[in-house]
């Protein structure tokens, strides 16, 4: 496996990543990339990458705001600095553990938000480790027991300087007592932000840098999903009403904060699948980018999005157990959420391969339907291409990505995995 850290891949990528028009896939030019090499493998086209980065970049710099990276989407030290080397418009990443924003402060990235709350000892004395080495590391808050808890973490440790946190703020829909989003905090009324905002008072060694409220109800819900036609009618219905929710909401707490005379760092919020709409509002400074950079198949199921699939993976052929039907080794990457037809892999070339539904995809092997016009024609050892309903979570079954420039690959670069890492 390659040992390139994420700053040797960014000098030495070909120039024209950054700038050439991304190729046309085709089964043949994927297939010649990936001759002689083992598989399973995944492929990370670089063209179609730094297009999706620069996408998204020139909308936020339009709009005045930054990009904040998370990290939980990619997962591969590499190319979350390709994003930040993009400019200044990308300004921190949005980590999902403590233990993860340790290991990439220690990889040399710094301004580390951690999207999910902690109280665990252990994690806040390895927080302060990192902060004494330099780095901006801070921790998520939605409740005053949090606050109690880290505050007297904090003390325990030592640590000198203010613990920074940021407080999300649920803005979930609830029409008639329902309710359409995630279940995350607690805090979702501007009453509710100012008694929380009121005990912060009590811990001096607490230093609030930000807020964050993330529409998940907006941004994780695809409302053009093939799977689902009835249902895409419902989803666009809630987001035209919902959407104006969230923007009254975040406009109410922003005037809270203003009202309190509070300066913070930055207002956090939007993502991949609802990213346009937050460059709007001016209370928010940022807004959070991850899957949209990959493009897995689950992200095309958005109306307007205009971002090209950037990865891919692909499975040797290992049996071909009659005329229509091929084996492939492994395959079961199945995504997290509701267990639907849009959370499996998605075969693309050859295309016109199916999955085989009394077995669906495997974890030692996947069999599939073969087209009419393919019979005969696929050999054993054939690499299968598929795309992943997600964009992290494959980085999991995987050491290392194939990058690849000008129908090529160029380096291969460790995931998380590949650098003995595993973040809960």
């Amino acid at each position: 496996m390659s040992q390139l850290t994420s700053r040797t891949l960014q000098h030495e990528a070909p120039t024209s990543a950054r700038c050439s028009t991304p190729e046309p896939w085709s089964y043949e030019l994927l297939k010649h990339a990936t001759q002689d090499r083992t598989l399973p493998l995944v492929l990370v086209d670089l063209e179609r990458f730094d297009r999706n980065c620069r996408d998204f970049i020139q909308k936020a710099e339009s709009a005045g705001k930054h990009i904040r990276i998370a990290s939980k989407s990619i997962r591969v030290p590499a190319l979350i600095q390709r994003v930040l080397d993009h400019g200044p418009a990308v300004s921190g990443v949005m980590c999902y553990s403590v233990a993860e924003a340790a290991f990439l402060a220690e990889s040399g990235f710094d301004d580390l938000l951690i999207a999910y709350p902690t109280t665990q000892q252990a994690e806040i004395a390895l927080v302060k480790q990192t902060v004494q080495a330099g780095k901006s590391i801070t921790l998520m808050v939605d409740c005053p027991e949090h606050l109690a808890k880290l505050s007297e973490a904090w003390r325990f440790t030592g640590g000198r300087s203010p613990l920074r946190i940021c407080i999300e703020i649920d803005v979930s829909w609830r029409p008639c007592g329902r309710h359409f989003g995630s279940q995350r905090s607690p805090i979702r009324s501007v009453l509710d932000l100012e008694r929380v905002l009121d005990c912060l008072g009590n811990f001096t060694n607490l230093q609030m840098v930000g807020v964050m409220a993330y529409e998940a109800h907006l941004s994780g819900v695809p409302d053009a999903n093939p799977f689902t036609p009835v249902r895409n009618l419902a989803v666009r219905t809630m987001r035209h009403f919902a959407s104006r929710d969230v923007a009254k909401k975040r406009r109410q707490i922003h005037e809270c904060l203003r009202s309190q005379q509070l300066q913070l760092e930055f207002f956090n919020g939007g993502g991949t699948g609802w990213f346009e709409p937050p460059l709007a509002e001016s209370c928010l400074t940022e807004v959070t980018v991850g899957s949209g950079l990959l493009q897995p198949h689950l992200f095309d199921y958005y109306r307007g999005q205009t971002r090209l699939p950037a990865f891919c993976f692909a499975l040797p052929v290992t049996r071909i157990s009659q005329n229509d039907r091929i084996t492939c080794q492994g395959g079961g990457f199945i995504a997290s959420g509701p267990p639907n037809p849009d959370r499996t892999p998605q075969p693309i070339f050859p295309v016109g391969l199916k999955v085989e539904p009394q077995e669906g995809y495997g974890e030692v092997q996947t069999p599939l339907i073969v087209p009419r016009n393919r019979r005969g024609r696929i050999e054993l050892g054939d690499p299968i291409f598929f795309r992943p309903a997600k964009a992290g979570e494959i980085a999991e079954r995987f050491t290392e990505y194939c990058l690849l420039s000008q129908d090529r690959i160029v380096h291969q670069v460790p995931t998380y995995r590949g650098m003995n890492q595993c973040f809960h």
